[in-house]
């Protein structure tokens, strides 16, 4: 989904340990910024079953600190026990119908799509109270960038988002993906990425349109800065919960969304509408829907990936599991005994 995009303080881990899960839950400091060291016990596991079939889901988080060292011997050995890989879905565009010159004319042409239409600036596109939040933000994360302020808002916001998740020791990075696919090449698992392609016809032209357009990325730039000011502290002791496999204060913990407001500045816009990707998240989560069921039907056990976000919200992806008559078996409630 991407390249459519591009188109149109330091504790160690004893402290952290301690203060976080000591026997009184409720003293969870306010972390500056977190180095984690040492091997902390890792998520537990969601399970799907079907008979004596077994979906594995792993809740994945982000962002998660730097360098943190998580148990993942557990998660490894039911990958070893499987057959399946099944990874989130993705969005794709083929540019296959393309030559070598013009994709390359194509990438020269991406210089400038971040930009807001007519040289305009933030001051300009931004109303007055939410250009002061920004100022006090970008002083804080970017300090004097004078280039950023010609940006469209909402990449403006993602990289403030970044800057500041790197100053407090986290990142968006955080190779979990990484490690189980390698773990399941080991294995030699099956991988399944579910996907939807879109063939984009006349890409120049349509990068020229986004150029020039307008998109309505105000609410997305909003909740990004709300997310900055409000719930990177939240951030962090979600983190540490994830680390230890502790679901109940990640679920208890409030959460700033950015994502609903910053997917919809792209899919309620008009280069979205032309190509006909306006419904592509509910599209998307079938299309995995029907590869994890499917995979249930005919494997003893697959191993999954879905953003722990999403298996804790009201619209769960378990729901529809449970819906259609599977068991749903949740991860262990967190004990520091």
């Amino acid at each position: 989904m991407r390249l459519l995009f591009l188109l149109v303080l330091t504790l160690p881990l004893s402290t952290i340990s301690t203060a976080l899960y000591g026997k009184n839950k409720s003293s969870i400091p306010a972390l500056h910024k977190i180095v984690v060291t040492g091997t902390v016990p890792g998520p537990d596991l969601w399970k799907v079953s079907n008979g004596e079939n077994t979906l594995w889901v792993l809740g994945t988080l982000s962002p998660l600190p730097k360098k943190m060292d998580w148990n993942f011997k557990p998660i490894e050995q039911v990958i070893q026990t499987s057959q399946v890989l099944l990874l989130p879905p993705r969005f794709t565009v083929s540019l296959k119908e393309l030559g070598f010159f013009k994709k390359l004319s194509l990438a020269t042409s991406v210089f400038g799509i971040k930009k807001n239409p007519n040289k305009q600036k933030l001051i300009e596109v931004l109303p007055a109270d939410l250009y002061a939040r920004w100022v006090l933000l970008k002083k804080q994360y970017l300090g004097h960038n004078r280039s950023i302020e010609k940006s469209r808002p909402i990449f403006a916001s993602y990289k403030l988002f970044n800057k500041a998740l790197k100053k407090h020791g986290m990142s968006n990075d955080t190779g979990v993906t990484k490690k189980v696919r390698k773990a399941a090449k080991r294995s030699q698992l099956e991988l399944l990425i579910p996907s939807i392609e879109i063939n984009l016809e006349d890409p120049k032209a349509k990068l020229k349109k986004f150029k020039t357009t307008e998109i309505n990325d105000l609410e997305c730039f909003a909740k990004t800065m709300e997310r900055i000011e409000n719930d990177l502290d939240a951030m962090q002791k979600r983190a540490i919960a994830w680390s230890f496999g502790d679901i109940a204060t990640i679920k208890a913990l409030p959460y700033v969304d950015d994502g609903q407001a910053c997917n919809a500045a792209w899919l309620n816009s008009e280069l979205a509408e032309e190509v006909g990707i306006t419904d592509v998240r509910l599209r998307l989560r079938t299309r995995w829907l029907d590869a994890a069921k499917s995979a249930l039907a005919n494997n003893t056990s697959t191993f999954a990936l879905w953003p722990i976000s999403q298996l804790l919200s009201d619209d769960s992806i378990l729901n529809d599991f449970e819906a259609a008559g599977y068991t749903i078996t949740a991860p262990k409630p967190f004990s520091d005994d």
